[in-house]
């Protein structure tokens, strides 16, 4: 699928989300409580670019509000949002005048990424296994995608970012791989840990 271009307005943050992850965000600037009843008026979405060390980098993921937690009398609120779609930024700008807060042209890609090979299925299936000690159906894993296994594995921000930056569903499936056999040695070695323990 061709990857779409659009304008959308930006909320960088200390966080990735994504396609299908839930967060709940505390909105409390100004300019982010402006964005967030912006986006509730028009029903639009807006972009969490992933920022460290004041430096935004230049992916990030599109995320919809789905609801209002809590708001506050001092205007602040908590909201949760889910994961759109990844994309990589064109264009960044601060602010958006009038507004407070800014807005950048991005790349989007919605690429199918439901129909994972059958390496990474195998790879799966024995890491829930060996997690859980017990054998999956295989109709738990109808309609898996590589996010869904990544939300799984409870990957880092940077792990996250490194994913979605991957153009190709090949590279995000071998990234997941490496990383389902890595928790699997941990959990193997944290078995036999607990089995000298318990003989000793």
């Amino acid at each position: 699928m061709e990857p779409k271009i659009l304008t959308i307005p930006m909320f960088p943050l200390n966080t990735v989300v994504l396609p299908g992850e839930t967060k709940v965000l505390h909105i409390f600037e100004e300019r982010y409580q402006e964005l967030i009843v912006d986006c509730l008026k028009n029903m639009a979405n807006f972009g969490i670019p992933y920022i460290k060390n004041n430096v935004i980098s230049e992916y990030g993921m599109e995320v919809k509000i789905k609801r209002i937690v809590k708001t506050y009398e001092n205007g602040e609120l908590d909201i949760e949002v889910t994961g759109v779609a990844p994309f990589k930024i064109l264009q960044f700008k601060k602010i958006l005048k009038p507004k407070l807060y800014g807005a950048a042209s991005i790349q989007e890609y919605e690429d199918d990424m439901t129909s994972i090979r059958y390496k990474m299925f195998r790879s799966l299936k024995k890491y829930i296994k060996a997690a859980k000690q017990k054998e999956i159906p295989v109709e738990t894993f109808t309609n898996v995608s590589v996010y869904n296994v990544a939300i799984l594995l409870d990957l880092t921000n940077e792990e996250k970012l490194q994913l979605i930056a991957f153009p190709e569903l090949k590279q995000k499936e071998d990234f997941l791989i490496a990383k389902l056999k890595l928790f699997m040695h941990m959990l193997k070695s944290e078995q036999q840990l607990k089995g000298k323990f318990w003989m000793n």
